[in-house]
């Protein structure tokens, strides 16, 4: 059986406490605890994934806030699994000081930064820029006995998971990893989901859980009618040749979007992998205890349909 967690960016309006303690009643067995800041403005504000996210962990947190959300993981018996911030590539001084709260947090990774792709730069540079930043990383790695994630994320240069393993394949699968998410790989970097994960072998340190899906945007930017693609059936014609269609990737829930999660937990299997599942689902479909509770039943029913 999959082991199964939470990115706590996706229960924006829980406290640690109440998340801990519905995650446990949901048949949760681990945290992955969003860092970030938030801005003073932001606090009053309704609870949202990524503005006032009550449900983080400030990079500044000092050492008696590590130990009260350590222990109250601990109390709830939920491993504390990662951490995961929003480094950006190069810089070190961040990132080590990520590493050190990880530590005391006694989570076991933390998600590094990631060059954004910029076609103003050439890809090798970009490469190259990653690459130096990962040297040092490798050694804090080391130091703090946390391994570091490169997540497939869209935007970056890692959309894919062969394009993530070009990044972590000069080090140690003890130290580096890849954080598959075919949710961000249906807005770019799809590939064949065996493929992915063999390519990745034992780079494969963890999997986040959601889904999207591709619609054709109805208005342009304008407010215009845009003219949409006809069918590829019979003689019927585009409505205006000349004028493509546009399209727009959004979140979806788990069973309703293109990512086949099926097909994706058997090619898991098909390697070995054992590991980690995290929910993170960004469709609003479902409140925070639902989203938990649905998302144990789906796994847990779809791995005895595989066994």
């Amino acid at each position: 059986m999959f082991k199964l967690s939470v990115f706590t960016v996706a229960t924006p309006d829980l406290e640690p406490a109440e998340l801990c303690a519905v995650a446990r009643a949901a048949g949760i067995q681990g945290v992955e605890w969003r860092c970030k800041e938030t801005p003073p403005e932001r606090i009053a504000e309704p609870p949202s994934f990524w503005g006032n996210n009550r449900c983080t962990i400030p990079p500044d947190a000092s050492e008696e806030q590590a130990t009260r959300i350590r222990d109250l993981a601990s109390a709830s018996g939920l491993t504390n699994l990662a951490l995961v911030p929003y480094l950006t590539c190069g810089d070190v001084e961040e990132t080590e000081a990520r590493f050190r709260l990880a530590a005391s947090l006694g989570c076991g990774m933390v998600r590094i930064g990631v060059p954004a792709y910029n076609e103003r730069v050439r890809y090798p540079e970009q490469l190259e820029a990653a690459y130096a930043y990962m040297d040092q990383v490798d050694e804090l790695a080391r130091d703090y006995g946390v391994k570091a994630l490169v997540e497939t994320h869209h935007g970056t240069i890692a959309a894919s998971a062969s394009a993530a393993w070009r990044l972590v394949s000069r080090y140690s699968p003890e130290r580096f990893g890849v954080l598959y998410d075919p949710g961000n790989m249906i807005h770019e970097g799809m590939e064949e989901w065996r493929l992915g994960v063999e390519v990745l072998g034992p780079y494969l340190a963890h999997v986040h859980v959601k889904n999207a899906a591709w619609a054709q945007v109805a208005l342009s930017e304008s407010g215009e009618t845009m003219p949409f693609a006809a069918a590829a059936s019979g003689d019927e014609a585009e409505p205006d040749p000349l004028a493509p269609a546009e399209w727009k990737c959004d979140w979806w829930p788990i069973a309703s979007g293109i990512v086949p999660w099926k097909r994706v937990l058997s090619a898991l299997k098909s390697v070995g992998y054992d590991g980690w599942l995290g929910v993170e689902d960004f469709s609003r479909t479902y409140g925070s205890r639902e989203l938990l509770q649905t998302f144990v039943r789906q796994i847990r029913a779809w791995e005895e349909e595989r066994s």
